[in-house]
């Protein structure tokens, strides 16, 4: 998880190629020690940096990687947040309609749970309308 930890914050502070290798090293490192919860979260912060380096298409298969090991673990709220971070990636790649689906879904879970977030959703479907 500290390889995570460094990329989530290299990517922070805009160091785009550093975050996405620390995200490579962590990901070989949990693989080889059967980490996938820790395998998810350095999935979502990978596509985070390829995201913010500019790179949404890259983005899109790393956040639903993320996802993907998210629903084996029935992590509701985890299953949302890479939702969200997918919907921002596609409409930045200029798939409109695939990111409204995402954050539909993302909004489904988060009213389920009752979480905040969901008016953060809510108010970037309606943003993108």
């Amino acid at each position: 998880m500290a390889h995570n930890a460094i990329g989530w914050y290299r990517a922070q502070l805009g160091d785009h190629s550093e975050a996405i290798e620390a995200c490579r090293q962590g990901l070989a490192l949990l693989r080889e020690f059967d980490g996938r919860h820790g395998e998810a979260a350095t999935w979502d912060t990978l596509g985070y940096a390829q995201h913010r380096a500019g790179r949404p298409a890259e983005a899109v298969p790393s956040y639903r990687h993320a996802l993907a090991l998210y629903r084996e673990f029935r992590d509701r709220y985890y299953e949302a947040d890479p939702l969200g971070h997918l919907a921002d990636a596609l409409l930045d790649a200029g798939e409109a309609a695939q990111a409204r689906r995402s954050w539909q879904a993302a909004l489904r879970i988060l009213d389920d749970l009752g979480h905040p977030d969901a008016e953060r959703v809510r108010r970037r479907l309606v943003e993108t309308g």
